[in-house]
Formats: C-alpha cells, sequence, structure tokens
C-alpha cells in the first residue's frame, strides 16, 4: 500500500517567512509559429510544501539515496516544545542508510501563524543520526530547527551526505514504524533546496 506524504503546493501559501506566497496563474502567450495558447505559470520559493533542502547549491542527491528504508519517530506528545533524545532514541532501532521521519502531526496548522511555531529536535539528536549514518531525516514541519538552529542543523547533516526533508504531511496514516521510502526530488541544478514527492510503502496488515 502505498501512502502520499507529500504536501500539496497551494496558490497563496508562504512557507519561507519573508518570501511571496505561491503563485499559480494562467497567461495567454503568442509565438510565430506556436500560435496562441494558454499554459499555467508557476512562481515559489524552492523552500515551499515538500522539499529537499541541501543547502549548498552544488551538492546532488544520487539516485541510490532517493529509495530506501524507512523508521518513524512519534514526536507528537510534544507541543510545540523540544523533542530530546530520551524521547526517540529508544522507540525503535535506528540503522545506517535509513530514512528517519519525525511525525509530530503540526502539518493539520499549515496556512495558519502556528504552523511557524514548531517543535524543533535537540542538537544531540542531530549528532545521534550522524552517528547512525542515516540516509536522510525528514519532519512534518518547517524544519528540523527554529531560527538559527534551523540552518545549523541542515548544514551539520547535509555536511556528513544526510539530507532533510521538510514540511512532509500525512505521516499519521503510516500504521507501524518501518516502511519504504520513495523521494523523487525534481531535477533542478544549482539550487539550495528541491521541491519533491514524497511516497511511503506499507504493508497492508500494517
Amino acid at each position: 500500500m502505498l501512502i502520499d506524504v507529500s504536501m500539496p503546493i497551494r496558490k497563496g501559501s508562504v512557507f519561507r517567512l519573508g518570501t511571496p506566497p505561491v503563485e499559480i496563474v494562467s497567461r495567454k502567450f503568442c509565438h510565430e509559429y506556436e500560435g496562441e495558447y494558454e499554459s499555467v505559470i508557476l512562481s515559489f520559493s524552492a523552500h515551499t510544501a515538500t522539499h529537499v533542502d541541501l543547502v549548498y547549491a552544488e551538492k546532488l542527491i544520487h539516485p541510490e539515496q532517493m529509495i530506501g528504508p524507512g523508521k518513524l519517530i512519534d514526536a507528537t506528545r510534544v507541543s510545540g516544545g523540544e523533542i530530546l533524545l530520551a524521547d526517540v532514541e529508544n522507540q525503535i532501532e535506528v540503522q545506517n542508510g535509513d530514512f528517519v521521519f519525525f511525525r509530530t502531526n503540526w502539518d493539520r496548522f499549515v496556512d495558519t501563524e502556528k504552523y511557524y511555531q514548531h517543535p524543533e529536535i535537540a542538537q544531540d539528536i542531530v549528532q545521534w543520526l550522524i552517528s547512525k549514518k542515516v540516509n536522510a531525516v525528514g519532519i512534518d514541519a518547517l524544519g528540523l530547527g527554529r531560527g538559527r538552529s534551523h540552518g545549523e542543523y541542515d548544514r551539520l547533516l547535509i555536511e556528513n551526505d544526510i539530507f532533510v526533508i521538510e514540511n512532509l504531511a500525512n505521516l499519521s496514516a503510516i500504521h507501524g514504524k518501518e516502511f519504504k521510502v520513495y523521494c523523487f526530488p525534481l531535477k533542478i541544478e544549482r539550487i539550495d533546496a528541491v521541491p519533491a514527492r514524497v511516497v511511503v510503502e506499507i504493508d497492508r496488515d500494517d
């Protein structure tokens, strides 16, 4: 069974404060050979909705990093505060090459002011994930950290070849704590964040 854990890109949404809202407009164009036609034009920050945060524009995601085993960590008991290592490290065995997703259920606040006051993980969790040599870390919120820690965590992870997936959604539909992840970022060159479609596969019996 496949579950889409990507967040839709909606007209008017703002994810990164200070960036313009998403624009989705239909415009008319005319060309000497093509004639007159309409096409939908998209305009939004690369950090909109579900995306892979690469931090460095030259960083590449290799195809073998796009599919792999996933582990779910339940952090729903933390309401806008800090997720501690003691809250998560014994929930499930995290291994080399895993996608590790933190479920906060904060995606229910998207398009509201509360969405920006999301939970954040403690710095020792970042070090723990690095020590486990995971493949990727995802969260159903704006980021793993808030304020300066947001960028700091992203840099620490990507420098250890661990990419970060932000603004996941629908993680509550995953029953059980193990699954398979398919993450497909768009192929856009030299960009610090890439919009992505993320799907997880679970057993129907889960």
